[in-house]
């Protein structure tokens, strides 16, 4: 079995077949993994604004929200922002949920045809490796990133996940960014958000007082599903 890690998607070959998982840790998939954990019935994922807003008018008004966000701060008119704490059970339990994000969601979207596609991060990476190991099959991380640019936040959690497949599956094959990933997460397994906090992405985060969602999205293994992608629509796996 062969585990490749992408910095960017942009830099996953044209025709690459899954299983992949799209990483965007600080906020996307964050969001994500806990609104599905909190009985969301559906997330489907939107490039841009006014696609969210159309998509959302063909459901009943009961029956869906909008979440999303630009330059991390929430988008007018919308039920939540990017922020995982907002997506809490009783708002959230067997509603469809329209979201837009910067990064993850356009990560998803230049993926659209990989099969079978999964939502990682810090809060499921272990349940992730155990999908990927009993799957058997090479497997590409791939991270988000933020505005187009490598960000530490989401190839740290690449390389936890690739830990906890190494250990899973011994005679794991990693690529040069695999191996990078799984010694950058071995050198910082005790202060994982010492590492983020060098990150660009998380002084803006900080620097618009969202801290405590920086402190939720680095919770590891607080939640034991796998979201898989299925046409633009994330669901429980």
């Amino acid at each position: 079995m062969k585990l490749s890690v992408y910095a960017l998607p942009t830099l996953v070959p044209p025709n690459s077949q899954g299983p992949a998982v799209v990483i965007d840790v600080l906020r996307a998939t964050s969001v994500m993994v806990t609104a599905l954990a909190n009985g969301a019935a559906a997330i489907t994922a939107v490039e841009e604004i006014e696609a969210a807003r159309t998509l959302a008018a063909g459901y009943p008004a009961s029956d869906v929200l909008l979440g999303g966000e630009r330059r991390a701060r929430p988008i007018p008119g919308f039920d939540f922002g990017n922020s995982p704490r907002e997506y809490t059970a009783d708002k959230v339990a067997d509603k469809h949920i329209i979201l837009t994000t910067t990064n993850g969601t356009r990560a998803l979207a230049s993926l659209a045809k990989v099969e079978p596609l999964f939502i990682g991060a810090f809060l499921n990476a272990r349940a992730v490796a155990e999908t990927l190991a009993r799957l058997g099959q090479d497997t590409m991380l791939v991270c988000a990133g933020t505005n187009g640019r490598f960000t530490l936040d989401d190839i740290a959690c690449a390389g936890m996940i690739t830990a906890y497949l190494s250990e899973l599956v011994p005679d794991l094959d990693l690529d040069d960014l695999a191996y990078s990933a799984h010694f950058l997460y071995r050198n910082h397994a005790q202060n994982i958000k010492g590492l983020i906090s060098h990150a660009q992405h998380y002084s803006y985060l900080q620097s618009i007082g969202l801290e405590a969602d920086i402190d939720y999205c680095l919770q590891v293994d607080t939640v034991d599903l796998v979201p898989k992608v299925e046409n633009g629509t994330v669901r429980k796996e």
